[in-house]
């Protein structure tokens, strides 16, 4: 059976003996492979493609990804964000928007929201203000750049331990802002 040249489609030639069903699989088989295939989860999507090839895509209705197979792996190209709340320290509470993580991309956790003390005393330098959910997967450890109430020209910093800890450092200050707090994951 011959293909066409962009995709390479199997169709049948003019000359071909008449066999609708086996055409028919030929392309759907073709087909099923290049198009946005729809599964309830990943568990689902495992179970019914046992011999994944480079390339395929499929929808997982839950969580609401859009995944790509690899030469070796699924590998999420897209996830709508689903919010989790940070653990607090005691002693620490919301400053405005709730402490939040999430998964974005399947290769990063991003923070949002912001932390002050709870008895209206200022963040001190060293201070462990949370941990990131460990529904969230490992974080690689480092040093992440915050924002902070303004008191001083000096910079601030998040350290994100390999225990998911989160711990400030920088002046004392009133309130430090999540946002914008990429962490990949280890």
């Amino acid at each position: 059976m011959p293909t066409t040249p962009v995709g390479s489609a199997p169709y049948p030639a003019g000359a071909d003996a008449d066999d609708v069903p086996a055409d028919m699989m030929a392309l759907a088989l073709w087909a099923s492979t290049r198009v946005v295939m729809t599964f309830a989860d990943a568990a689902a999507r495992d179970a019914a493609l046992t011999s994944p090839t480079p390339g395929m895509v499929a929808w997982l209705s839950s969580p609401g990804s859009l995944t790509v197979r690899t030469a070796t792996a699924w590998r999420t190209a897209w996830s709508a964000i689903s919010w989790i709340d940070i653990t607090l320290s005691s002693g620490y509470e919301t400053y405005g928007t709730t402490p939040q993580a999430a998964i974005d991309g399947g290769n990063f956790i991003v923070l949002r929201g912001g932390v002050q003390k709870t008895t209206g005393t200022q963040l001190a330098n060293g201070e462990v203000i949370g941990t990131i959910p460990s529904a969230l997967g490992n974080p690689l450890s480092g040093d992440y750049p915050i924002a902070m109430q303004y008191l001083s020209s000096s910079a601030s910093r998040l350290y994100v331990a390999t225990g998911r800890t989160l711990t400030y450092f920088g002046v004392n200050t009133g309130w430090i802002s999540l946002n914008g707090v990429r962490i990949p994951l280890a």
